[in-house]
């Protein structure tokens, strides 16, 4: 399958307005497509509640990220499409588990998996299979970006931004996987926190947000600082070119619980290791505030195999087999649309830092002989 590129230039409204008028076909077809976007997204917006949860979610966007509303708003205008409806989308994970807690039949279980591989001497890898619903394959692309300086309404003016970022249709960018002119590279993982908040900054917003980041510490400090904080937790992973002593993050935030606004932060270093040791690991220090998603929880057999697969690997070659596995019947790590598990694997990612380069696979990267395409990572 053949991957969409788009390189753009502009302000963020006019980023936003390019975006919107090549990919307009894309948009449209998401937004008619999208199943739980017509049977779930849009009847809640119709109720009270979810009117108010709306307008909670965009007035606080609006208050604290104009630039990216600006994005919003002209990709909306270059697709021809309807901002609420546009925004609506930016506000789909909350929503959905807002319903899922009140409704048995919603099921959202889009998680993703990311690897890490970090030898001394090589190889290091940041890895990602990126997990949707099947529209995103078809019709998702991929920004790259130079966006110019933006100054907010008290005068601050905010820099230039490079970035190449894969896209779900009429989203964000940085939601999925992505990388910027710091050489700070990054993968998104959902999860699922106890607290979730319609008062704070939506998920996709401080995902676009992180795009920024020159460092693991500046993106640390805009999930901490940034006011009112996230409302739903997730998952970022970096890797840089250069620096950090060679370690790699795993960054999970949530909201806090009660009154207060902010954001919990837990940072996991993944350090260097000689390439005979083994281990493997699943970062939830913040467990305290964390649901594990429960429907979507593959037989202990299964996991043991994973997690013996993992210990094995060594190479390149051995994490595009594990992000390939089809062997668990109805949770595979590739995921290809089972009875139980709806979302499909759209495309994996291979940050490769020895290399310098991202190589991105649309079919099962155990099998596809080659990447799709190579881009060079620049720092």
């Amino acid at each position: 399958m053949a991957l969409r590129i788009l390189h753009v230039t502009g302000t963020h409204r006019e980023i936003g307005l390019q975006v919107g008028r090549t990919f307009r076909r894309q948009i449209q077809d998401f937004l008619q497509k999208y199943d739980k976007f017509r049977t779930l997204l849009l009847p809640f917006l119709d109720s009270t509640e979810g009117r108010k949860v709306y307008e909670g979610y965009l007035k606080v966007a609006q208050s604290v990220y104009p630039q990216y509303m600006e994005e919003v708003q002209g990709t909306a205008e270059g697709a021809e499409v309807s901002f609420e409806h546009l925004f609506l989308l930016h506000c789909r994970p909350e929503i959905l588990l807002m319903l899922k807690s009140k409704q048995e039949n919603v099921d959202e279980t889009s998680g993703c998996t990311s690897v890490f591989l970090n030898f001394c001497n090589g190889p290091r890898l940041l890895a990602h299979n990126e997990d949707a619903d099947a529209n995103v394959q078809k019709l998702g692309y991929i920004v790259v970006a130079n966006v110019k300086p933006y100054q907010l309404p008290n005068g601050d003016v905010l820099p230039e931004e490079n970035f190449t970022s894969f896209c779900y249709p009429g989203i964000l960018p940085g939601v999925a996987y992505a990388y910027n002119s710091h050489g700070v590279c990054f993968s998104t993982n959902a999860q699922l926190a106890k607290s979730l908040k319609s008062d704070r900054i939506v998920r996709h917003f401080m995902n676009r947000a992180l795009l920024t980041a020159s460092s693991v510490e500046h993106a640390v400090d805009i999930l901490k600082n940034t006011p009112v904080g996230v409302a739903l937790g997730f998952c970022s992973n970096l890797a840089t070119l250069h620096g950090d002593r060679g370690r790699m993050y795993s960054i999970e935030c949530a909201p806090t619980e009660g009154e207060s606004s902010g954001t919990l932060v837990s940072v996991r270093g993944i350090e260097q290791a000689e390439k005979g040791s083994v281990g493997h690991y699943y970062h939830y220090n913040m467990y305290d505030h964390l649901d594990t998603p429960q429907w979507r929880t593959p037989s202990s057999q299964h996991r043991k195999a994973r997690a013996d697969e993992m210990e094995a690997a060594k190479t390149v070659q051995d994490v595009l087999n594990f992000l390939g596995d089809t062997k668990d019947p109805d949770y595979p790590v590739y995921r290809t649309g089972t009875m139980k598990d709806l979302v499909i694997t759209a495309t994996t990612a291979v940050f490769d830092l020895e290399a310098g380069e991202l190589e991105i696979y649309t079919g099962n990267p155990k099998t596809q002989p080659e990447p799709d395409c190579v881009f060079h990572l620049c720092a």
